[in-house]
């Protein structure tokens, strides 16, 4: 027995030398570092922030607490609140930010009117009846970011310390210039208000306060993470450097200088709150810019070889794979799956469509959501102009998930005066300038109906009023539409088209009213029938009597047929679509006109695109259908894109036809944030005009050509072109404003 015991006594011994070591190594074991990741802002650059988390998910390295600003507010909040990161990946680089930014659609999609209404305005200016004008609070509105956001994070929980990683946003005050960290709420919301660059965005009300970029008051939020509990902080700093002095060279160059000044101060505050056990991550963004919204890829690589220059310290904070996939396990397990959708619904039923509108969402929201279409859809109605907001909400209702539409329908007029100009010159003896002004309100009524006038002062007088009235309140739509409309015009007489200068100048004056029954075909175009009733007053202004007398007067009345279709991408640069108008007017005496008379005319316009090459093929058409003569309903031809090298009016008849090949490419963008993408091409164009019907020779063409430059910009075309004409007519071009497809 004594033996016994001395060996269970030596097994006893022999297991607590095994063991204590191990039990005491493991209560000596230091627990992990909590590791915080500051985001900084900086526009397009950003995209660098996705490139440094592909590192530290391929290294292992935990992320506790995320805090961000701007663009580093959006990357850290959609994967904090538990975006994939290759899901984010695809949204960050994928994404069209500069329809994004624009608060546009595709303009094939846009509602017709929307089209048709829009000339070149350079501004508009709302106008309240009660306050007088208002100007907007940023260049941009921000809906569309409003909406992608939203469909990203729609199962978020208001609490942002209940997201799978903790996380901060950083914002400004306006009102006081303070930080805002906001740790609660809607997150959507918040990261709008972190990325909303003062007089770029309009500011988000938050709490009662009116947020914009925290850039302003903490570009790299070192001290906010440290605040949620970091032990070791990640600091990505990819701020933008300040200009060069010889780049300095416009009013917007130098407003982005003094925002980077103040954005660089605060950063250099925050750089030296970075600790001996932090680590700053600086990217390497070279050209990249703020506003380089198509070098994302780029800005995504240069933040993943940052993150790899830094290896060896990274390793430091990393845990095995095991670890890393439990933690990672744990943190997306606070996350609340967003499950299938089965109904969709209105808050409140509208009068725009409710079925419609419901219908359309239904193919992006049941099921599996389609976040990227569903946002989409919701900006499309947006757009459309039928409601002042709209936005969507997950909702449970009897064991069900639903999306809830949340419309806010315009309930007050919306007045808006807009300004504008046109000025076209061959820089020798014809030059026209026009003032634009519009006014319009809507809508009027609860089916939308819209108040048009627009006054056009310069060479060319006109003033047009419209009261659109829908008859239901669907895209396609039945309507009417009283109108009338003045206008005043020269008209050039030549009587050898190879004069360079006109024999008489003529001047028209027409004045008419109108109603016309339509239906509108959503963003297609739309199909007019109705009567107008006016009266013309020809008269001699300089030089001597051609076949028309000194002065001409008619009384017309007529039935019309308008067909109007547009699909082109861009209306003054397409590189795809396709545009067709078609019209007819039969005037006859019984209806009030003085002498019968038929009046056709159509244009078609079709672009096609390859690459930075842009083909647009134009033809264009007229016919009096061998109908009594009248000035004002000839046609005719001459100028820039319409038989270039001759002047204005120098082919004129009842009948014309031209057709023209028209090249132009893409040579360079000026600016990303502002588009102004510069063109250059060249023409070639064939078409003739006659007075009579006898006369039409298809072997009879005048054969003209061009060479241009074209900038595309924000506030409406620029050319400047050389134009040469059969029988040596030559032209120098300049225009602004002018619509030339």
């Amino acid at each position: 027995m004594s033996g016994k015991r001395c060996l269970r006594r030596r097994v006893v011994l022999l297991l607590m030398v095994v063991v204590m070591p191990l039990g005491a190594y493991a209560e000596e074991r230091p627990a992990r570092p909590k590791i915080g990741l500051a985001l900084s802002g900086g526009g397009a650059r950003g995209a660098a922030h996705v490139g440094v988390l592909k590192i530290l998910e391929e290294k292992g390295v935990p992320i506790d607490y995320i805090a961000g600003t701007s663009m580093g507010a959006i990357v850290g909040g959609l994967y904090a609140s538990g975006v994939p990161l290759h899901e984010l990946e695809h949204l960050i680089t994928q994404t069209d930010w500069e329809g994004i930014f624009s608060d546009k659609i595709p303009r094939q999609r846009e509602n017709y009117r929307g089209k048709s209404d829009r000339r070149n305005y350079l501004t508009s200016l709302e106008l309240d009846l009660r306050k007088g004008v208002s100007l907007p609070k940023g260049l941009i509105r921000g809906k569309r970011i409003d909406l992608l956001l939203r469909s990203m994070t729609l199962n978020a929980p208001e609490d942002f310390d209940a997201f799978p990683i903790p996380y901060r946003a950083v914002a400004t005050d306006i009102a006081t210039g303070e930080m805002v960290v906001l740790d609660h709420g809607d997150l959507a919301r918040a990261m709008r208000a972190s990325m909303a660059i003062p007089g770029a965005f309009a500011p988000v009300e938050i709490d009662g306060r009116l947020l914009v970029d925290g850039g302003v008051s903490q570009n790299l939020p070192v001290e906010v993470v440290k605040g949620m509990g970091a032990d070791v902080v990640i600091a990505v700093n990819i701020g933008t450097p300040l200009t060069k002095r010889e780049d300095l060279e416009s009013f917007l160059s130098i407003v982005d200088q003094v925002t980077n000044i103040l954005t660089n101060r605060n950063v250099a505050a925050e750089l030296k709150k970075v600790g001996p056990d932090d680590i700053l991550i600086e990217p390497d963004l070279g050209e990249v810019g703020t506003a380089s919204f198509d070098k994302l890829e780029e800005a995504v690589k240069s933040g993943t070889l940052a993150a790899r220059r830094l290896e060896d310290r990274l390793k430091g904070l990393s845990v095995d794979q095991a670890e890393y996939q439990a933690i990672r396990d744990a943190q997306r397990g606070r996350l609340k799956p967003l499950g299938t959708i089965e109904f969709v619904r209105m808050e409140q039923k509208s009068w725009l469509g409710s079925e419609f509108i419901i219908k359309l969402i239904d193919r992006s929201a049941k099921g599996v959501l389609k976040k990227d279409i569903l946002a989409y859809d919701m900006f499309d109605f947006y757009r459309r102009g039928d409601f002042e907001d709209i936005d969507f909400a997950l909702v449970e209702e009897g064991g069900r998930q639903g999306l809830l539409i949340k419309q806010k329908e315009k309930t007050r007029p919306r007045h808006v005066i807009s300004l504008g100009m046109e000025l076209e010159s061959n820089l020798d003896n014809d030059h026209t300038y026009q003032i634009l002004m519009k006014y319009s309100a809507s809508p009027l009524n609860r089916l939308g109906a819209k108040w048009k006038s627009e006054l056009l002062v310069g060479q060319r007088q006109r003033f047009l009023a419209e009261f659109y009235q829908p008859l239901n309140p669907y895209p396609w739509k039945v309507f009417l539409a009283p109108s009338g409309a003045y206008r005043s015009y020269p008209v050039h007489v030549y009587t050898e088209r190879k004069s360079e200068n006109a024999d008489a100048e003529y001047k028209v004056h027409d004045a008419w009213g109108g109603m016309d029954l339509g239906l509108q075909m959503g963003e297609y175009g739309e199909l007019r029938w109705g009567y107008v009733n006016g009266r013309n007053r020809t008269r001699l202004k300089i030089g001597q009597e051609s076949e028309i007398t000194s002065e001409e007067k008619e009384t017309y009345g007529a039935y019309r047929v308008q067909l109007n279709l547009d699909q082109l991408d861009n209306a003054f640069f397409p590189r795809q679509g396709w545009l067709f108008t078609a019209g007819y007017e039969y005037g006859r005496d019984n209806l009030g006109a003085d002498r019968n008379y038929r009046h056709a005319e159509g244009a078609l316009v079709k672009a096609l695109t390859y690459r930075r090459h842009t083909v647009a093929l134009r033809g264009r058409w007229g016919t009096n259908l061998g109908s009594a003569d009248a000035v004002p309903r000839r046609f005719s031809l001459g100028g820039f894109l319409n038989l270039s090298g001759m002047n204005a009016d120098q082919v004129c008849g009842n009948h014309a036809v031209l057709g023209e090949l028209i090249y132009y490419g893409k040579i360079v963008r000026l600016s990303s944030f502002l588009p102004s993408d510069v063109y250059g091409g060249f023409s070639y164009e064939m078409g003739n005009a006659w007075l009579t019907r006898e006369d039409v020779n298809s072997g009879d063409m005048l054969h003209a050509g061009s060479v241009f430059l074209g900038l595309d910009t924000t506030f409406g075309p620029i050319f400047l072109g050389y134009g040469r004409g059969e029988g040596g007519h030559q032209a120098f071009y300049f225009s602004l404003g002018i619509r030339q497809f």
